[in-house]
């Protein structure tokens, strides 16, 4: 069975923050872009992460993945990575509000 992993985004115009699936933010087109990786678990996999649900995930030593990231990826660290995929993502999902007088 695929493990579904989520995270958060607050976005200043919305009192609550999206929450979003990473698979949807790590699409593979963002993944064959911008990684070696063609799917966001296959990544994982590689990293020989050991990941049974979102707490193992979170509470992965960041200093071990941002090696993954740096070795596999454009980017030189994780939160770079998923800083970048989180904004491509809501630049493509989520629309501004519209400003009413």
């Amino acid at each position: 069975m695929k493990l579904k992993l989520s995270g958060y985004y607050q976005l200043p115009f919305l009192a609550q923050p999206i929450i979003f699936d990473f698979e949807d933010v790590f699409d593979n087109t963002f993944m064959k872009k911008y990684t070696h990786y063609k799917n966001f678990e296959r990544f994982l996999d590689n990293g020989k992460f050991t990941i049974n649900c979102q707490k193992d995930f979170e509470n992965l030593p960041e200093d071990i993945m941002d090696s993954h990231v740096a070795k596999n990826t454009k980017f030189s660290s994780w939160q770079e990575m998923l800083d970048f995929a989180t904004d491509r993502y809501i630049k493509k999902n989520v629309t501004k509000p519209s400003v009413q007088d």
